[in-house]
């Protein structure tokens, strides 16, 4: 009995510390930015809790976003409607698990509360480089061997149906 609650006095810590935590912001065209949400995160096990502040808005069009430095403004223009309710947002992460971009997600969903959903980056397809370029001795590209005809292919098929045509025994004579 102690030790589950040991392992589960660790497990919260461990969850505590590991989380990490960001403000997104939602900033009408006409004034200035303020809370929407405070979402804390945990990339280790893809749990998050959300402190959703909807807002009373008027316009048709607001930006949504975060500050990834003091000055640098990282977001996207949404409709208003899609605030309403409980919306899905896209935490973009770095290597580092830091978010770099937020969005919301186009899938309407039926769940009571806000819901977080975490994007990791993944590395693109890598060209191969320095791979070694084959020329001839002369410096030209080595010439392609021809295509074969479909003779040239199946000569033996015509070989064996020759054999058999040949080899079949006659009928009796009359």
């Amino acid at each position: 009995m102690k030790y589950l609650l040991l392992l589960s006095v660790l497990s919260l810590f461990n969850a505590f510390t590991n989380a990490l935590a960001t403000d997104i912001l939602y900033w009408p065209l006409g004034s200035d930015p303020s809370l929407l949400a405070r979402v804390s995160y945990d990339p280790t096990s893809l749990t998050s809790d959300v402190a959703f502040h909807p807002p009373a808005l008027k316009e048709d069009l607001v930006r949504i976003g975060l500050y990834t430095s003091a000055t640098q403004w990282v977001g996207s223009l949404v409709s208003a409607s899609s605030l309403i309710g409980n919306p899905t947002f896209r935490l973009h992460l770095d290597s580092a698990h830091q978010v770099y971009h937020v969005s919301l997600s186009a899938e309407s969903t039926t769940a009571t509360t806000p819901q977080v959903e975490l994007v990791f980056d993944e590395p693109g397809t890598q060209p191969h480089l320095n791979r070694p370029i084959v020329v001839s001795p002369d410096g030209t590209n080595p010439e392609q061997p021809e295509e074969k005809t479909l003779l040239q292919k199946y000569w033996w098929v015509l070989l064996i149906l020759t054999f058999i045509t040949m080899s079949g025994g006659g009928g009796e004579g009359q």
